[in-house]
């Protein structure tokens, strides 16, 4: 009996460390109100420094820079994605969900 509540403590232990390295590798999730930390004109590290780093950042073709999605959590139809798009420069040219 006392083996098969250590080896629980040890899967709760487990998760309990895994979990958040798992959301931190794939990004932060944001609340609506953190969406307007985001100006136009910030550069990528300012973005980070106010939001963590995105769930995913891709090139779109003919885009001049990267877009970078954020999960909302808490919106009101469940997650929603917020996009924050970058210019050449790699400042902010729009952000929005």
């Amino acid at each position: 009996m006392a083996d098969h509540i250590s080896y629980r403590w040890l899967i709760v232990c487990a998760f309990s460390i895994v979990s958040p390295l798992a959301q931190a590798a794939s990004g932060f999730n944001i609340t609506q109100s953190d969406e307007s930390k985001v100006t136009i004109g910030m550069d990528t590290t300012d973005v980070q420094r106010s939001l963590g780093p995105p769930e995913r950042a891709f090139r779109y073709p003919r885009q001049p820079g990267p877009t970078w999605t954020y999960n909302v959590v808490g919106a009101p139809f469940g997650i929603t994605k917020f996009d924050v798009d970058f210019g050449a420069d790699g400042r902010v040219v729009s952000a929005n969900e």
